[in-house]
């Protein structure tokens, strides 16, 4: 039979129970492996891209469908149309009607599209002309993928744009071959709707299409042996229609979405002409030796092993002609994603989810047809049937595998303080994080984000912000130290919108900055909440509980060693002096509090502080399990602000053994008296915590 007969579905063998086994021991592990982690966060890999889709799955769920769907983080009109949003539609109403969370929701949605694609490919390889217990051992192998074995169960759209692009290339063949009108309509509806969701995906089956279609037009433009172009009017129709409507459909698309963005000042470098570059990269990449090694990398580790990838060229060799012609379709498909869209393939390994499926089913088309070949008995077959299979399960062991073992990070807790102490409606601007969507996902309000490193634009900020309602923007975050320690930029800002300048709370590399009519009653609300990521530095509460507090004559002590002298001391187990290794020392065993007035021109302060090697000498439970080091700054409303916080563990961390240098300099003089405390460690123990002073100097 030549490449361009009409192939027909071929009659089952005898032998058929071997693959049909193998197919369901591959189909039931790649499912429990889908469904491991199942409760984890997203911030796995590539958290970047699910945070984006959830984020507009999350706006979808508040404002209900719309076109113009909204991903709101750079204010009016909220909306930055990438893909248009069949995905995002299906998670948000499987959400909403079965009550999942949504990122759960995002995974099943994602799994259903993965399953759901599987059909299509089964149909499809009857072009092989395999019987149907081969074509499941072909499917086998596109299972045993490691990237099907990890990206169909995170909230991307990836597999949504897989099926449907799968499904056309189907859908297509069945009209080259039966004429249907019905199946026609079904190709067109398939080529919109992948071409919408994802045209990168959709390009890469439209050149299997295009030979599929060519063959077909070769074939039905000979009559009697010669070659007429008369009888291949209809097939080029049925051909060129739908790949017209999807362009089409994606082109309006693109152009709609690139209007919105430019309406936006802070959006208009996420539009289609900007991203040329990024998308397709230079024409040199694609000569670059390194190019081609990524891509190698990216198929041996990620999609077909470098031993899988062997046994294919060897099933080559055994496999008919039909299905080598076949797998060189596949691969012309697989070959053109990377070589068009260079650079996102070259930079994203979820990319690679759009034509894996390509390469993997080559692989099982020559692995199925060779498993007939009469040249090969009952134990090679199962031979190399095992052997790939085991090599694309160690290769998910090197590589994905690992997402699925280490514990994804929490959201993160000042997403949590924003949440919990910023309006519903109320604008979040933020600096520093270019258009990252962590903290507006899980802080669940809008943001305006300032990208790009644009922050020294103050005119482009104030045209998006004067589109918003007057007093929107009620917290401002800052990310990174370069715009953290950037005092011209805070005070700006706090004046511009009524901040504080000093932050609220802060994280390791952001701080949050409230309205000042907000921050009592924010403070308030937080108190006593404990984060393990962020820290609220502001609190209602006065002074340190005790069981027994005393109080200690500062004036009966020789206090040379803190500048200015405390004018007030109150402990559980009182305060006295001493001396480590001839160094005069001021005990204060945890919980403590030394009270100090600043010099009116004090900006900063130094101190050393520490525990007695003695009180971790020995094994626990004879010995600390650390304090916390913390000094407050007492405002004129009553309120503490903490503005330097250490917790010491010098029992099982080495660098906090010793004396330890504690610096601030807040760039400003303080608003009222400085309270430098020695608590407990979390657990509360008091035990071994007797901790010291040796030098306060307040400057």
């Amino acid at each position: 039979m030549s490449a361009d007969d009409t192939p027909g579905p071929k009659r089952e063998i005898p032998g058929s129970s071997g693959p049909v086994l193998v197919f369901l021991a591959v189909l039931g592990l790649a499912l429990w492996m889908l469904a491991q982690s199942w409760q984890a966060s997203i911030l796995d890999r590539y958290e970047f891209r699910q945070l984006q889709t959830a984020l507009s799955i999350f706006w979808m769920q508040q404002e209900g469908f719309r076109l113009d769907y909204l991903t709101p983080l750079f204010g009016p009109p909220w909306s930055i149309p990438m893909e248009f949003p069949t995905y995002q539609a299906c998670v948000a109403g499987l959400s909403s009607l079965l009550d999942l969370p949504l990122e759960q929701a995002g995974r099943m949605v994602s799994v259903i599209f993965y399953l759901a694609t599987l059909p299509a490919v089964y149909g499809l390889l009857v072009l092989a002309e395999l019987s149907p217990s081969r074509r499941l051992l072909a499917l086998a192998v596109v299972m045993s993928s490691p990237i099907y074995l990890f990206y169909p169960r995170t909230v991307m759209i990836e597999t949504t744009a897989l099926c449907f692009a799968v499904w056309f290339l189907y859908a297509m063949q069945r009209t080259l071959q039966s004429r249907s009108w019905r199946w026609l309509a079904a190709t067109c509806i398939f080529a919109v709707l992948a071409a919408l969701t994802k045209i990168t995906t959709f390009a890469v089956y439209a050149v299997p299409a295009a030979i599929i279609a060519l063959a077909a037009l070769r074939r039905d433009s000979r009559r009697d042996g010669v070659l007429t172009w008369v009888g291949a009017g209809r097939p080029a129709m049925f051909a060129a229609l739908p790949v017209a409507l999807a362009l089409g459909g994606a082109l309006w698309w693109i152009a709609h979405g690139d209007s919105l963005k430019h309406s936006n000042p802070f959006a208009g470098f996420l539009a289609s002409t900007e991203l040329r570059r990024w998308n397709y990269g230079p024409w040199a990449l694609r000569l670059e030796p390194s190019f081609w090694q990524h891509l190698l990398a990216n198929v041996t580790q990620n999609l077909l092993s470098e031993g899988a990838l062997a046994l294919s060229l060897v099933c080559a060799s055994l496999a008919s002609a039909r299905a080598r012609w076949i797998a060189l379709t596949c691969l012309a498909g697989f070959f053109f994603g990377p070589l068009v869209f260079a650079n996102l393939y070259h930079i994203h390994d979820y990319y690679y989810s759009a034509n894996a499926l390509l390469l993997t089913g080559a692989a099982g088309v020559l692995l199925a047809s060779a498993w007939d070949n009469p040249r090969l008995t009952a134990a090679p077959r199962w031979v190399i049937v095992g052997v790939m299979l085991v090599l694309q399960l160690h290769a998910f062991d090197r590589g994905y595998h690992y997402y699925y073992w280490k514990e994804a990070p929490p959201p993160p807790d000042l997403a949590t303080v924003i949440r919990e102490t910023v309006p519903v409606d109320a604008v979040v601007l933020i600096s520093g994080d270019d258009w990252n969507p962590l903290l507006p996902y899980y802080a669940q309000r809008r943001a305006v984000m300032v990208a790009g490193g644009r922050d020294q634009e103050p005119n482009v900020l104030d045209d998006v912000v004067s589109r918003l309602p007057p007093r929107s923007v009620a917290a401002m975050v800052l990310v990174g130290d370069k715009v953290r320690q950037d005092a011209t930029l805070v005070r700006a800002r706090a004046e511009r919108f009524g901040l504080s300048t000093r932050p609220f709370a802060s994280s390791d590399n952001a701080d949050l900055y409230l309205p000042l009519d907000a921050i009592a009653s924010a403070a308030t609300h937080l108190a006593g909440r404990k984060f393990l990521t962020a820290r609220v530095l502001v609190t209602p509460a006065g002074e340190l509980p005790m069981a027994s507090a005393k109080e200690t004559d500062t004036g009966s002590l020789n206090l040379a060693l803190c500048v200015p002298a405390p004018f007030r001391a109150r402990s559980q187990f009182g305060v006295s002096l001493g001396s480590i290794d001839g160094l005069p020392v001021l005990y204060a065993h945890a919980p403590s509090e030394l009270y100090f007035q600043p010099p009116p021109s004090a900006r900063g302060f130094s101190a050393i502080a520490g525990l007695p090697a003695e009180t971790f000498a020995k094994p626990a439970p004879e010995a600390t399990d650390g304090v916390v080091v913390e000094i407050f700054e007492q405002q004129p409303n009553g309120l503490r602000r903490s503005l330097l916080r250490r917790h010491l563990t010098p029992a099982i961390r080495a660098t906090d053994r010793g004396a330890q240098e504690l610096t601030y300099d807040n760039g400003g003089p303080f608003s009222g008296p400085l309270v430098f405390t020695i608590s407990p460690g979390p657990e509360g123990n008091l035990s071994y915590d007797q901790a010291y002073w040796a030098r306060i100097e307040i400057r």
